[in-house]
């Protein structure tokens, strides 16, 4: 069982962390948890209600959690056939940036849509004059 002080000091490292963006990547947020169940001798329990608790305060974003949303919304735009039109994309970036609170970029957003898309399996629709997925072959993986 961790002390007081040792949540206390896990939480002000979560703190400091969140002040360079309010958005905290995958990397970050495992980086964060490991601290607290080595260094601060919590229980991976407490120091995820440790992060968890300091994040709702200080209005921090997890990407672990904006992309199981970004999932979802995606999931409904692909549909049974699995495909993804340009402006559902466009459209899905666009949530993300508003759920992470425009702590990322567009073009990170449309790189984390693509990743989920990919990581899904679902395909992008055919769009433009020539009918090609340019556009989405034009994102950086």
């Amino acid at each position: 069982m961790a002390t007081d002080d040792a949540r206390q000091r896990f939480a002000d490292l979560v703190k400091l962390n969140g002040l360079t963006s309010k958005f905290i990547n995958r990397e970050t947020e495992r980086r964060i948890l490991e601290e607290g169940v080595t260094r601060y001798e919590l229980s991976l329990d407490e120091a995820r209600g440790v992060l968890r608790t300091v994040a709702q305060d200080e209005g921090l974003v997890f990407e672990s959690e904006t992309g199981r949303r970004i999932q979802q919304v995606l999931d409904k735009h692909a549909g049974k056939k699995g495909k993804i039109s340009k402006q559902q994309f466009l459209q899905a970036s666009a949530i993300l940036r508003d759920f992470s609170d425009n702590a990322i970029g567009e073009e990170e957003a449309k790189r984390q849509v693509k990743r989920i898309m990919v990581d899904n399996g679902w395909q992008p629709r055919r769009a433009g004059l020539l009918r090609s997925r340019r556009w989405f072959s034009s994102v950086d993986a």
